[in-house]
C-alpha cells in the first residue's frame, strides 16, 4: 500500500508536495535502576511521510520492512500553521508550530541551505489556503442576508423589534429599511449593507 492511499483527500484537495523524514516526539518513560524508579523524557524518532495538500500539513509513519503501510499519526490544517524554522548544527531538523504545539521533524534533504525554498513552499500554501477560507466566509455571509426583509425576518425569529440602528462610520442613528439590500446614511452618506446591520445585530439575538 502505497502513502498516497493512506490519505483521505477531501473534495477538491490534491496533494502538493512530499518529503521523507522521520518524526521526533518525547515520551515520557519509566527508567528502573539501583535507587529504583524514575520517569524521564525520552525523545523517539519515528521515519515516515510528510505530505503537504493544498488543505493541510500530514505525517504518515511508516511501520514494516518489506512490505510498508503508512498510518497518519499528524494532521495540521494549513490556516493553523505558525512558524517554521530550522535549527540544529550537525543534525538539521525542521520545527513547524500549529495552534496546539510545536513540531519536530528530521527531513532527508532538507538543511540550512535548502531550508529557504521549503518554507516558501508551505507558506505560498498557507497563505492560498487563508484566502480560500475567507473568500468562502464572505460568500456565506452574502447568501445568510442579502437584504433587508431578510434582516426582518432573522430578528423576529430572534424576538428582536428595532426600527433603528446606527450607523457603522459615523454613529448617527438611521431607520432600518423594510426592502433592498443596502441604505445610504443622511448624516455621512455612507452606504451601508443589510450585511453590515446584520453582522451588528446578530450578537444580540
Amino acid at each position: 500500500m502505497s502513502w498516497q492511499d493512506s490519505i483521505y483527500l477531501e473534495k477538491g484537495e490534491k496533494i502538493v508536495s512530499s518529503w521523507e523524514g522521520n518524526r521526533e516526539t518525547v515520551e515520557k518513560t519509566v527508567i528502573r535502576g539501583q535507587y529504583g524508579r524514575r520517569v524521564q523524557d525520552v525523545k523517539t524518532r519515528r521515519n515516515g511521510i510528510l505530505a503537504l495538500t493544498n488543505q493541510k500539513l500530514l505525517f504518515l509513519e511508516a511501520h514494516g520492512i518489506f512490505g510498508k503501510s503508512y498510518h497518519q499519526v499528524l494532521m495540521m490544517p494549513l490556516a493553523k500553521l505558525g512558524g517554521i524554522s530550522v535549527g540544529g548544527t550537525l543534525i538539521p531538523f525542521v520545527s513547524i508550530a500549529d495552534d496546539v504545539e510545536n513540531h519536530v521533524f528530521h527531513i532527508d534533504g532538507i538543511g540550512k541551505d535548502e531550508f529557504p525554498t521549503f518554507r516558501k513552499t508551505l507558506m505560498d500554501c498557507c497563505q492560498k489556503r487563508r484566502e480560500e477560507l475567507e473568500a468562502e466566509k464572505r460568500k456565506e455571509r452574502v447568501q445568510i442576508v442579502f437584504d433587508f426583509s431578510m434582516l426582518k425576518e432573522y430578528m423576529e425569529k430572534g424576538g428582536l423589534v428595532l426600527q433603528k440602528t446606527k450607523c457603522p462610520e459615523c454613529n448617527a442613528p438611521i431607520p432600518i429599511p423594510t426592502i433592498g439590500s443596502q441604505t445610504v446614511c443622511q448624516h455621512c452618506g455612507s452606504t451601508i449593507l443589510a450585511q453590515d446591520i446584520f453582522e451588528k445585530i446578530k450578537s444580540l439575538i
